[in-house]
């Protein structure tokens, strides 16, 4: 069912995208994209609201927490020397062409090429086998439940009678691909994760790609050890729209990092660099603009005793939000305006904080509600993420 706060902003979603100065070098640009799921808070004009993410009871995933003070970080003086800052153009340029020519390309497999090599008949029993075993541990919740004894309890007489349970496949975000059944793929190779209604940017090249699963684990490992390059991120979101070089730069560091992951394809680094740098903005700017937001909100209401009115009203007179056009903002001004619709919506969120909340943790929990309220169109990375999560829980993946 649609949130109704999808009625707080309209339009503005495509304003916390970075400027694209590396998508040349990166090999990606996000025009175009056909998948873009709007946010249910953040709703583009002319388009529907997407409904509200929810995630497999069964897959038990953790969503990580955007720990932020409701501060600004301050500034970068006397943080520790980033490599390249103080590089010129040119040479940055040199460097990342040198880093380009180190990396190994690792190509992902062509299913349409006709160059692999097919099962024979006892091999295909096998895999059967085994595909039959992770469809029966995530149906039946037997997380990290060894093949010895599901092959006790469903032996392969009944896996054949049961069709191998290929129906459970139903139930789940996922499916193994019969497409993939030669023998050169891995099992993990086969597992392709479902469109799910346009949740992932590009779904048609994310369930081609056919990484491996050292290739995904190693992925995922980039783009997490540069999201922690802490001051690097910060130097991007404060000074990118000024000089175009930090982009670069970070580009730079993202390819310094792959040149030590053998198993990360360059043309994958590559083509989803501008997706991770558009991440970046989102998280850092989306989230915490509407988290400002109604962290006032609270403070305003709880700390100073207004009501949800004036609150809004003293908001709009210091015009601190004013990036997206708010819905509220057409009823504001009016005399008696009409925001009740609103007004519990908001409230049965800022309801979830107590009075006597510090800040900091107040702030917390308005990060935890808006990261449930607006859909960040998901990338590569989300999907090989989500994946590799699916993957070790039904013993693709050993624990």
């Amino acid at each position: 069912m649609q949130n109704r706060l999808s009625d707080l902003a309209r339009g503005g979603a495509s304003s916390w995208q970075g400027s694209g100065e590396a998508s040349a070098a990166g090999g990606g640009d996000r025009k175009g994209k056909k998948n873009r799921a709007p946010s249910p808070v953040l709703v583009s004009e002319g388009r529907e609201a997407a409904r509200t993410e929810t995630t497999s009871a069964w897959t038990g995933e953790k969503k990580i927490k955007i720990q932020s003070a409701p501060t600004s970080s301050g500034d970068l003086g006397g943080t520790e020397k980033i490599e390249g800052l103080d590089w010129d153009k040119d040479y940055l340029e040199k460097e990342i062409n040198c880093c380009l020519e180190r990396l190994h390309e690792v190509l992902p497999y062509d299913p349409d090429d006709g160059e692999f090599c097919p099962f024979d008949e006892q091999q295909l029993k096998a895999l059967n086998e085994r595909l039959a075993r992770c469809r029966i541990r995530a149906y039946e919740h037997c997380q990290g439940a060894e093949d010895a004894s599901l092959t006790d309890k469903y032996p392969t007489s009944e896996l054949e009678h049961n069709g191998y349970y290929k129906y459970y496949e139903r139930y789940f975000e996922w499916y193994f691909d019969p497409q993939y059944c030669y023998a050169d793929f891995q099992d993990y190779q086969r597992l392709v994760l479902r469109e799910n209604n346009g949740e992932y940017e590009d779904w048609e090249k994310y369930h081609k790609t056919c990484s491996k699963l050292e290739g995904d684990q190693q992925f995922v490992q980039l783009w997490d050890e540069l999201s922690s390059k802490t001051k690097l991120i910060e130097l991007y979101l404060s000074r990118s729209s000024k000089d175009p070089k930090i982009e670069k730069l970070v580009f730079y560091h993202a390819l310094k990092i792959a040149e030590g992951l053998p198993h990360v394809s360059k043309t994958l680094v590559c083509s989803t660099f501008y997706d991770f740098i558009w991440g970046v903005r989102f998280k850092h700017k989306c989230y915490k603009y509407y988290a400002g937001f109604f962290f006032e909100m609270w403070q305003l209401t709880t700390k100073r005793k207004m009501n949800f009115i004036e609150a809004l009203r003293h908001i709009h007179k210091e015009d601190k939000y004013s990036c997206c056009s708010f819905a509220w903002r057409h009823q504001i001004d009016k005399k008696e305006p009409d925001l009740s619709i609103f007004e519990q919506e908001c409230k049965s969120y800022l309801d979830r904080i107590g009075a006597t909340a510090e800040d900091n943790e107040a702030y917390q929990l308005i990060m935890d509600f808006i990261e449930e309220i607006v859909m960040k169109p998901k990338t590569y990375y989300d999907y090989a993420k989500k994946k590799l999560h699916i993957a070790k829980e039904i013993g693709l993946i050993p624990y």
